[in-house]
């Protein structure tokens, strides 16, 4: 019984907390904000299909300061299908048959960020990256 009602006083005191999209929230600051790329603003980096070939795209957010780098947490997000959120890097394993072969690859996706900039990325195991990565929505959560 006891663990009940430590359980719902835990509950009840998150539910109270009004986190705004950016700002403060019980003296504990706040950024959240979602970015889209389209599959045609993915930056290829090396040639198509070449060894080390991966794709990035860079986003500014001036929120993402020396205090948040310091001493803060940055977490990032990716959206997939029905809406689902999955921490990154998430990686996704693939399969395919051609008559007696199988072909296996995975696209795994990750993310590093400095001062004022995250920069997410898409590998493929196999380095074929003439297929670019479809459209994705990345959701980018700073707090200090």
């Amino acid at each position: 019984m006891k663990k009940l009602v430590f359980f719902l006083a835990f509950i009840g005191f998150f539910a109270s907390c009004d986190v705004k999209r950016d700002g403060y929230a019980d003296d504990l600051y706040w950024f959240v904000k979602e970015y889209t790329v389209a599959s045609n603003q993915w930056e290829l980096v090396n040639g198509v299909d070449q060894v080390d070939s991966y794709y990035k795209y860079s986003v500014d957010i001036h929120q993402l300061n020396r205090e948040i780098l310091k001493r803060g947490n940055i977490f990032c997000y990716m959206y997939r299908d029905n809406n689902v959120q999955t921490p990154l890097p998430f990686t996704i394993h693939y399969g395919e048959k051609d008559g007696d072969s199988d072909y296996l690859w995975t696209e795994t996706y990750s993310f590093e960020f400095t001062l004022r900039t995250i920069t997410f990325y898409v590998n493929y195991s196999d380095f074929k990256t003439n297929n670019r990565p479809r459209t994705t929505t990345f959701r980018v959560v700073l707090n200090d």
